[in-house]
């Protein structure tokens, strides 16, 4: 849909994302830059690995940032195969054993989680979407933009770029992308009142600009607040951050999957359950793997991004997102949303306060670990 200096399409599972991206990619005629967290070539990826190195050896600039933990099951085959046809490949923060424990640690949750393509600098793709065989029936929430708008996200490409051993050279011009084309304003749109990148790095601030986002968009909210996350582990600030808005009277809906891809990630997110509920939210489980991270408040505000609810996509780990606040992008998502809680289960907290004693003892357990995750 044509929204004055750009266009924009939401996709609502991971097989159109990929198909949509990979038509993206076969049309490009200058660059292609890529970060993506997971990315392996399987039956998914090779032929994306395929089309990649096509388009190298055609001339075109085309860099590929796979995170080292997240993508560790991309093959030293493909990546040679990439890079021998021209495709620079970088793997963001290797990770090796370290005698000291906790910067071993502290290196191993340092990632990045960021899902961004850029083709041409004037076609960008970010969301949820990762690239693997075992994602390709899951629902997830994708946003295609159209138009000058890449250029925040180039300068989070450039320096994931440098951060992962590449050469600063090599994307000086993206870190200034329009140096020698006159003044930056007359080249680039206003956008500020119509989309706003959050191109996230990590940080050892108390409220990181993520976090804040979040609160914020509680704060302003003053009838419903819908939030889609596959993982949840909210902290005290965003409880009582719920709890301030309804006792406004704002009604705030958190969907997640009924059963997320990582059991511990699900086993956390239910010691939290009870705690949502007191505070006045209504969660709403969805009968399949979304792995969206989405949000709209009223019809005023949208995010769409690679931002899960939980306290490592905070602090830890590369991110990015774009909010918005054009009425039919925000009216588009909220539709998102209603078709979701069409298809969910509303907690029933009165039953799900009488599980099994073996399945407390197993969130307890899973407790133990939330640090680590």
């Amino acid at each position: 849909m044509e929204e004055n200096n750009f266009s924009y399409q939401f996709y609502k599972t991971t097989a159109d994302a990929w198909e949509a991206m990979y038509q993206s990619l076969l049309t490009a005629q200058k660059s292609i830059f890529w970060e993506v967290y997971i990315f392996v070539d399987d039956e998914a990826g090779n032929r994306f690995v395929n089309l990649l190195a096509e388009k190298a050896k055609a001339g075109l600039e085309v860099k590929l940032i796979v995170d080292a933990l997240g993508s560790s099951k991309l093959s030293s085959k493909a990546e040679k195969f990439l890079t021998s046809s021209g495709v620079v490949v970088l793997r963001y923060s290797r990770y090796h054993p370290q005698l000291k424990f906790w910067n071993f640690v502290s290196r191993l949750m340092h990632r990045n989680h960021r899902k961004v393509l850029i083709v041409d600098k004037k076609i960008v793709f970010l969301g949820g979407v990762n690239i693997k065989a075992d994602f390709k029936d899951w629902d997830d929430i994708f946003i295609k933009l159209t138009g000058k708008i890449a250029w925040p996200l180039m300068k989070g490409f450039a320096r994931s770029y440098i951060s992962s051993g590449g050469q600063s050279k090599d994307v000086r011009r993206l870190l200034y992308p329009y140096l020698g084309q006159g003044i930056l304003e007359q080249v680039i749109p206003d956008l500020s009142a119509k989309l706003k990148f959050i191109v996230h790095s990590p940080s050892k601030a108390k409220l990181p600009r993520t976090k804040l986002f979040y609160l914020k968009a509680l704060t302003i909210a003053k009838e419903r607040v819908n939030l889609l996350s596959p993982y949840y582990i909210p902290d005290g600030n965003f409880l009582r951050g719920i709890a301030i808005a309804t006792a406004r009277g704002v009604q705030v809906n958190i969907f997640l999957p009924h059963h997320a891809d990582v059991q511990l990630m699900e086993l956390l997110s239910r010691t939290y359950f009870d705690l949502t509920i007191r505070a006045g939210a209504n969660i709403y489980l969805l009968p399949k793997m979304n792995h969206g991270k989405a949000l709209t408040v009223d019809g005023q505000l949208g995010l769409v991004g690679s931002i899960n609810l939980m306290p490592r996509s905070f602090s830890y780990q590369e991110e990015s997102a774009v909010s918005f606040t054009d009425e039919k992008m925000v009216s588009e998502l909220n539709g998102m949303f209603d078709e979701l809680k069409a298809q969910a289960e509303p907690l029933n907290i009165d039953a799900f306060r009488r599980r099994h004693w073996l399945q407390h003892l197993r969130e307890w357990l899973a407790k133990k670990l939330e640090y680590f995750v």
